[in-house]
């Protein structure tokens, strides 16, 4: 198979991959083994072996006593291995040089990333020459509050004799600037029957040549296998960079741009965050106070300006209302559905509708509708409408920021079919619509359904979305017979002198393959 990519080189971008030719949408472009993976610096105890959080208590490896593992029948036989062979006799040797014991592993589990990727440099060497080249922008770091938290994972390190022939000095600082400025979130394995799970770093040595844009060309997915892979959102020409997005697509500029400054060490210069507009979406915007329709944008330092009328205001002014909405949203219950619709309520007076906090509140409230729903035996059609709106008005937004494929637009597309699907049917059911308006519904939600398919169908089938497209295909099995039997119930009528066997041959067309219809 020819290759997907290239990789390029640019004083702006550094290492960066390109299409070596032209990719469509939802097409693979690579897959990817992690170089290392491992617990944040945060992260609460786990299995040195699989991940697993050790909640209560833990053994120790029987043939290097020192690293913790989990108890009573060991790890899961699914799961990945990670306390490897080589490092299992590191640690038996360094137990008897330097007295290691096993709660100095569980004091420094923070530690245990930058420990397995140092062990590399003796066990891979070409892969660790690869993750040297990765970028660190170490010169920024220097001197900050980060680079002084990194020299305790130094003097952990050096405790375990690690950097005893080290010519480099800083190698330990680079090797957290590679890991901080490379690394992807990925989800632990969860604990089974409770589902809890530790959000772990890896590195992935080709994903991580993919330059950052806030409007990516990518879809990322990562297996329970953790391995990555990498799909085109969008059609990509040859010879076109190829972006993924490092920040959430949901938050506004400034949030975005501190993220990338924080954690990436660089100001980001794409189409979107030079549009004060957010492509059309005001996502940063503010409602105008002196034309009451247009919105006010941040167009510099000092002056926030209307786009309707041209009024300017204060930045200070502005910002300190924005603070306040973003310092409510902070308090209230996120779990009560009176306290989101009335911060709703109460904040749209002063931020444009799409402003992303008005969007993280009403996915919030979505995301309590719809628990709602699904455990009420008789769910009002009311929250049922509220639902459906607050999906669609996500979704405008989506489309604009996360063309073509994107895992949140999938999901809010599988939950707005489900509830136009019955709320159709309750309408229907209570005799306010009529049949012709129930299948004009149910196809409506088709649609949504289908889309979304096309979407969740690149995702991996052991992960959440994974399961979540199974359910829609079953479920479209069973809305696309509704839908025929309607049809069925309209053709029998209009048509009463066919015959029994006709009538029985009409009923046979309502079968088809599903998957078969997606995977084209």
């Amino acid at each position: 198979m020819s290759a997907k990519y290239e990789v390029k080189v640019s004083e702006r971008l550094g290492r960066y991959i390109v299409a070596a030719k032209d990719l469509k949408a939802g097409e693979s472009i690579l897959s990817d083994n992690p170089f290392i993976l491992g617990p944040s610096n945060d992260t609460s105890l786990v299995c040195y072996n699989c991940y697993l959080p050790l909640m209560s208590k833990f053994v120790v490896c029987k043939l290097c006593t020192v690293v913790p593992i989990c108890p009573g029948d060991g790890c899961p036989q699914n799961l990945p291995k990670w306390h490897t062979e080589y490092e299992c006799d590191f640690f038996r040797t360094l137990k008897l040089k330097r007295a290691v014991n096993p709660m100095t592993m569980v004091q420094n589990v923070g530690f245990l990333l930058v420990l397995r990727a140092i062990l590399k440099k003796d066990v891979d060497k070409t892969s660790w020459q690869e993750f040297l080249q990765l970028e660190t922008h170490l010169n920024v770091r220097k001197g900050t509050s980060v680079w002084e938290y990194c020299e305790n994972t130094y003097k952990f390190i050096q405790s375990l004799g690690l950097l005893d022939n080290s010519e480099d000095d800083n190698l330990v600082q680079k090797v957290c600037a590679a890991i901080d400025v490379n690394s992807f979130e990925v989800r632990g394995p969860p604990v089974p029957a409770i589902g809890c799970s530790e959000i772990l770093r890896g590195v992935y040595l080709k994903a991580a040549l993919m330059a950052h844009d806030c409007v990516a060309n990518t879809h990322i997915a990562i297996n329970d296998g953790n391995v990555l892979v990498c799909h085109a959102s969008t059609d990509i020409k040859k010879g076109e960079t190829i972006y993924y997005n490092y920040t959430d697509p949901l938050k506004g500029t400034a949030i975005r741009q501190q993220h990338l400054l924080v954690g990436k060490y660089f100001k980001c210069t794409c189409k979107r965050c030079q549009d004060v507009t957010e492509m059309g979406t005001y996502m940063s915007s503010a409602l105008c106070l002196a034309c009451k329709t247009g919105y006010i944008s941040e167009i510099s330092n000092e002056k926030w300006t209307c786009h309707s009328c041209d009024s300017e205001y204060e930045s200070s002014e502005i910002r300190r209302k924005v603070q306040c909405c973003s310092d409510k949203l902070a308090v209230i219950n996120k779990k009560d559905e009176k306290e989101l619709e009335e911060y709703i309520k109460n904040i749209s007076l002063v931020l444009a509708p799409n402003h992303y906090l008005l969007l993280d509140a009403k996915q919030r409230l979505a995301g309590i509708l719809r628990d709602a729903i699904n455990s009420q035996p008789r769910p009002t059609k009311k929250m049922m409408r509220r639902k459906i709106e607050l999906c669609k008005e996500l979704l405008p937004v989506l489309e604009k920021l996360t063309p073509k494929i994107c895992r949140i637009k999938a999901i809010t597309l599988y939950e707005l079919h489900a509830t136009m699907a019955q709320l159709a049917k309750k309408l229907f059911d209570g005799r306010e619509i009529n049949g012709s308006q129930y299948l004009e519904e149910l196809q409506n939600a088709e649609k949504c359904l289908k889309k979304s398919l096309e979407m969740l169908l690149i995702e991996p089938r052991n992960s959440p979305e994974g399961e979540l497209c199974a359910k829609a295909l079953e479920d479209y099995r069973e809305l696309k017979n509704s839908i025929s039997g309607l049809m069925l119930g309209y053709t029998l009528r209009a048509t009463p002198l066919l015959t029994e066997e006709i009538k029985a041959q009409f009923r046979l067309t309502k079968t088809f393959n599903v998957g078969n219809m997606f995977l084209k």
